[in-house]
């Protein structure tokens, strides 16, 4: 019971919401960064250059340290009624980012991606795999 009683307490606050969706845009800003490098190291058609990758390793931890500051600022100068509203919508803005950004790579969507798409890399290489075992 007392379990039970515990995840109920987490709900009743909006820290855990926030806490939530900070976990699910580092959790997709991952993904989307794995399947970028993924894509960008083992596709012939794609040139790997290991200072574009560590930009954007770089990029992806600065827009996190951004969401953290903005939400460390919010919290303690704007008054409750406007930062916690403000932070859920901008936190849900990124995290629908990111998921727009890794389903272009898995050509469901559009967003000026250069270089071959990661849904056609790995096609192709499970047809190759497909080609010497047939």
């Amino acid at each position: 019971m007392e379990m039970v009683a515990w995840l109920q307490s987490l709900s009743e606050s909006i820290d855990f919401y926030l806490v939530a969706l900070l976990t699910a845009s580092i959790i997709a800003s991952t993904i989307d960064f794995s399947f970028g490098w993924i894509n960008a190291r083992f596709n012939s058609n794609v040139k790997f250059e290991s200072g574009i990758a560590l930009y954007g390793i770089i990029k992806k931890m600065m827009y996190f340290v951004v969401l953290v500051f903005f939400m460390a600022i919010a919290l303690l100068i704007v008054p409750e009624k406007i930062a916690v509203p403000a932070l859920v919508t901008l936190f849900i803005g990124y995290l629908v980012s990111e998921i727009n950004s890794i389903l272009s790579h898995l050509e469901l969507t559009e967003d000026g991606k250069k270089g071959e798409l990661f849904r056609t890399f790995i096609s192709r290489l499970l047809n190759e795999k497909g080609d010497k075992n047939g």
